[in-house]
């Protein structure tokens, strides 16, 4: 639904789809953007395969959540479109050294791909103007009760993405779960006239049937939100600046993205037995967390993109 909304969007300038495993296995989520590619039209846009595997931990796909296929069990024709003989690692690389401070990164799944580019070149993150992500939580978790499925797929990756000095929008769960695709806007997507609609209103089906089975009145629109917002920040109504870190020690918080909303920590001085504190010392905010969001105006902006005839551009 975000590669859609985002092919519907003439404020972006989609400049590639990098894939990396998460819901689905790798080779399958670059099947469907190349599927989905095709289906809006835009078959200039570069598909990439990025990484297979998580940088520590063994991956954990969700077919009861998207269906088997990640597509709700909806199927496309086969793409006449291939995968970029590139490496979504070096792709990005590649596509921010030549448009440095221009190329923001809009990562929807696990951080890995985003990771491996810092780790190969630690110096471009100073080229990268801002990550607006979708992942992490400052309320509690929907893969552990810490921890939101995105980081949880890859904490040390994200603690990398989070320690890097880059600007980051965290689109968390707390945003996501106030915008919520009900049946209704379902029905309005099937009578659609637009193929994309259409295809929509397939893939939603599967993923509401399960929303309302752990108790949602429709399915939280989680990354298209952060397409959203990547096309126009005002539909976050309030954010704050916070200082999130990402917890890889704990047994029960593993995964965690812990905000420090007051900006403080502790200086303590070491008197033999115990510690005294001394002060409070400030820190300075990495993230810009979204809190409040206009749903309805982002449930009709939405609806009203994807519903839209397909947008197709000339071949670069």
């Amino acid at each position: 639904m975000a590669i859609l909304l985002a092919t519907q969007s003439p404020e972006l300038r989609i400049e590639a789809i990098t894939v990396v495993s998460g819901n689905v296995m790798v080779d399958q989520g670059v099947e469907n953007a190349l599927k989905l590619v095709e289906l809006a039209g835009r078959t200039e846009i570069p598909v990439a395969r990025g990484e297979k595997y998580p940088l520590r931990k063994k991956l954990i796909t969700a077919p009861i959540v998207h269906g088997r296929n990640g597509l709700g069990e909806t199927e496309l024709p086969s793409p006449a479109k291939t995968a970029e003989s590139r490496h979504a690692v070096d792709l990005i690389i590649d596509l921010v050294r030549s448009h440095p401070g221009q190329t923001t990164l809009l990562p929807m799944g696990p951080l890995t791909n985003i990771a491996r580019v810092l780790l190969k070149r630690p110096d471009i993150a100073n080229q990268i103007p801002e990550i607006i992500l979708m992942g992490g939580s400052i309320e509690g978790g929907n893969a552990t009760p810490a921890a939101e499925a995105n980081i949880y797929n890859d904490p040390e990756a994200a603690k990398i993405v989070f320690e890097s000095g880059i600007p980051i929008t965290m689109v968390g769960l707390g945003a996501t779960h106030q915008t919520l695709l009900k049946r209704s806007h379902t029905a309005a997507l099937a009578a659609s006239r637009s193929p994309i609609a259409r295809f929509v209103a397939q893939i939603a089906d599967f993923y509401l049937g399960f929303s309302e089975s752990v108790g949602f009145e429709g399915g939280a629109l989680h990354d298209p939100l952060a397409v959203g917002l990547a096309v126009d920040s005002s539909l976050a109504k309030e954010s704050c600046s916070m200082h999130i870190a990402v917890e890889t020690q704990g047994r029960l918080t593993y995964g965690e993205t812990v905000a420090n909303r007051y900006l403080l920590r502790e200086s303590v001085e070491d008197a033999g037995d115990h510690y005294i504190l001394t002060k409070l010392e400030p820190v300075e905010p990495n993230t810009r967390v979204p809190v409040q969001i206009d749903a309805d105006r982002f449930l009709q902006f939405f609806m009203d993109r994807v519903c839209a005839p397909p947008r197709v551009e000339a071949a670069k």
